[in-house]
Parts: structure tokens; C-alpha cells; sequence
């Protein structure tokens, strides 16, 4: 397997988390897809983060575990820790914390935020493979 294959599949598990996982127009629709998702259990909520299980592969894949690798990992793992502990302070209606301040405002989520996040994860992935 060539790295244009996997980074094609890369780019295409960024996509659908993009579309399908960060969907919403506000901080509170995001959340509340968040939580439908982790609703249907931790597992299937897991499962939804494949770029993650994308970049594991490439770096085993590769033999790659330079320092831009690290960090989009640790990045990834803290983003999904993050949010499965916002989302099990939400199911078990405990204190929310600093989580409250950010979902009492509601704020507006611009579509090209998540995508420039999304395209940052991808050049830094593409960065590391090719240089």
C-alpha cells in the first residue's frame, strides 16, 4: 500500500467526521450531536473518530513516530477525551464546569473553523509522510 492511498483514506475519514460528527451551526447543535452519538454508546461513539484509527495505522504502518506525529495524536486523543467527559457530565447531569460557560452562550460555529481545522490535521499529516 502506497501513502496516496492512505492519505486519500486520511482525507476521506477527516471528511466525514467534518460532515457527519461536527455537524451543527451553533455550540449547543453541536453538542446535541455529540451527544446523540454518544447516546448510542462509548463504543459507536469511538468508532465515529476515524482519522484517528487512520493516523495510528500510517504511523505503525510507516514506522513513523516523529514529533508532528505525537502531536496530532495527542491532539486527537485529547479532543476525544474532552469531549466524552462533556458529554458524560451532560448524561449524568453533573456540574458542567467550564463546559457551562460555552454552551450558555451559544455560540455561532462557522463551518470554515471546523474545516480549517480539519485541513490543518490533514497538511500537518501530509507534512510528516512526505518531507
Amino acid at each position: 500500500m502506497n501513502f496516496q492511498t492512505i492519505f486519500i483514506v486520511y482525507i476521506i475519514c477527516e471528511l466525514f467526521e467534518l460532515f457527519y460528527v461536527q455537524r451543527g451551526d451553533t455550540i449547543n447543535a453541536y453538542v446535541l450531536n455529540l451527544l446523540r452519538l454518544y447516546e448510542r454508546g462509548t463504543v459507536y461513539f469511538l468508532c465515529m473518530h476515524p482519522s484517528f484509527y487512520a493516523l495510528i495505522f500510517t504511523a505503525v504502518y510507516f514506522n513513523n513516530f516523529s514529533f508532528l506525529i505525537a502531536g496530532l495524536l495527542i491532539l486527537k486523543v485529547f479532543d476525544i477525551i474532552l469531549k466524552l467527559m462533556m458529554l458524560d457530565r451532560l448524561v449524568k447531569s453533573k456540574p458542567l464546569g467550564i463546559f457551562a460557560l460555552m454552551l450558555e452562550r451559544d455560540m455561532p460555529l462557522n463551518f470554515s473553523l471546523k474545516a480549517a481545522l480539519s485541513l490543518f490535521y490533514t497538511v500537518i499529516f501530509y507534512i510528516n509522510f512526505t518531507a
